[in-house]
């Protein structure tokens, strides 16, 4: 079964955009208000006028974060593995 399409209007930089889409549209008011701030910060911290170099800038920046984010996801998962490898040892020394 597939999700019911749903049509969200969110606001980015004082342009409204019409956004299609199965998410809840409380997720993807979130979301352009992220967007929005994130690009209200590299306006402040650059001054750029272009409207394309500081999409590219707030591209950049989210994607290094989600990179980093997800090196730490993968890092906890090995983690957690390594850890529950070690559980039957442990459990088994401490009879």
């Amino acid at each position: 079964m597939t999700a019911v399409k749903q049509t969200v209007m969110v606001t980015i930089r004082g342009q409204e955009y019409s956004i299609r889409t199965d998410a809840d549209a409380v997720h993807v008011h979130r979301v352009a208000r992220l967007v929005d701030e994130r690009l209200a910060e590299l306006d402040r911290r650059t001054r750029t006028v272009n409207t394309l170099n500081l999409l590219v800038l707030a591209l950049m920046n989210v994607t290094g974060d989600y990179l980093q984010v997800s090196s730490e996801l993968d890092e906890t998962r090995a983690r957690i593995e390594r850890l529950i490898g070690m559980l039957p040892a442990e459990v088994a020394g401490s009879g």
